[in-house]
C-alpha cells in the first residue's frame, strides 16, 4: 500500500460554449509534487510526461517540502520539466509550501502566473489562463486575477487551494485547476478521504466536479508530506483532462455555503 506508485487520469470536461478551435483540448494537470530528491516516483512522472499526449502542461503548487528549500525544488522542478519543455508550453502556480524566491528563478522551463493571466494559442483558437498566487507568505489577489466579468471564450484559473473556487463570481470561469488536498493522501473503504485540509467538503477532495457554475478539478498530487509520509489507497496521479462541447450539462447546484468560506488552511496535508 505504501510502494511508488502513480496513475495517469484521463478525463473528459464538457464546456458550454466551447468553440470548434478549442475542442479537443488536452491538458496535463499535477499538483504537490513537494520535491525533495530525485525519486521512483519522479521518474515515474518525467518518463510519463515523456510519452502521453497533451497540448498544455499546468502544475498547482507545492513543489517545495518546506518553503526555505526553494533552491532544491527549483533544481529538481527543472530537471523534471527539461526533456518535455520544447514539447508545449508549461505554467504553474505556487503554493502554501513554496516561497516567492521559487518563482523568481532563472531558467526555470516553466511559466509561473503571479496574479495574472496569459492568453494560450491552440490550434486555429486560443484561451485565457489565469493564475493565482497562493504561497507561503500569501500574495493572492483574486480581482487582479479576474478582473470583471466573465470573458467571452475560454477561460481557465489555476489555484492552489480548491476551496478558491467558491470566491470567485458564479460562473466566472469554466475551470478551477487546484491541488493542496493530496486527495487525502490516506483514503479509507467506504469513507473516501477523512480530511481535506482545505474548507471544502471531503467528497470534493479529489477529482472532477460541478461547484458554483463551474468545473472544479482537484488532483491527488504526486508527493507527500507529515505527519505520515506515505499514501494508502490515493496513488501519486497525473490527470490529462480532455475538454469538449458540452451537449448537457450539470444542474446548478452549490456543493457547499460559499459564504462560510473565510479562510485557507495554513498548513499543508
Amino acid at each position: 500500500m505504501g510502494r511508488a506508485e502513480l496513475i495517469v487520469s484521463n478525463l473528459e470536461v464538457p464546456v458550454d460554449g466551447l468553440s470548434n478551435d478549442l475542442a479537443g483540448l488536452r491538458i496535463a494537470h499535477v499538483s504537490d509534487l513537494h520535491l525533495r530528491r530525485w525519486n521512483t516516483v519522479t521518474q515515474i512522472l518525467q518518463d510519463r510526461l515523456r510519452t502521453i499526449d497533451y497540448d498544455v502542461l499546468v502544475a498547482t503548487g507545492d513543489f517545495a517540502g518546506r518553503p526555505r528549500r526553494w533552491a532544491r525544488a527549483g533544481e529538481l522542478l527543472a530537471r523534471l520539466i527539461e526533456p518535455v519543455s520544447e514539447r508545449t508550453p508549461a505554467y504553474a502556480v505556487l503554493g502554501n509550501h513554496d516561497h516567492p524566491r521559487l518563482a523568481e528563478m532563472e531558467g526555470l522551463p516553466i511559466r509561473f502566473l503571479r496574479n495574472e493571466v496569459v492568453v494560450v494559442p491552440f490550434g486555429g483558437g486560443e484561451f485565457r489562463l489565469a493564475g493565482v498566487e497562493q504561497n507561503h507568505f500569501g500574495g493572492e489577489d483574486l480581482i487582479k486575477t479576474l478582473p470583471g466579468s466573465r470573458q467571452d471564450g475560454l477561460e481557465v484559473l489555476l489555484a492552489h487551494y480548491p476551496s478558491t473556487v467558491y470566491r470567485i463570481p458564479h460562473g466566472r470561469v469554466q475551470l478551477v485547476l487546484s491541488g493542496h488536498t493530496h486527495g487525502g493522501q490516506i483514503r479509507w473503504p467506504f469513507f473516501g478521504c477523512l480530511w481535506t485540509n482545505d474548507a471544502l467538503p471531503n467528497r470534493l477532495a479529489h477529482g472532477l466536479h460541478w461547484v458554483n457554475g463551474t468545473w472544479l478539478h482537484v488532483t491527488s498530487g504526486v508527493g507527500v508530506t507529515p505527519p505520515v509520509k506515505v499514501r494508502i489507497n490515493c496513488p501519486a496521479e497525473l490527470s490529462v483532462l480532455t475538454l469538449k462541447q458540452a451537449y448537457y450539462m450539470p444542474p446548478e447546484r452549490m456543493d457547499h455555503d460559499p459564504k462560510r468560506i473565510t479562510v485557507l488552511s495554513d498548513s499543508g496535508v
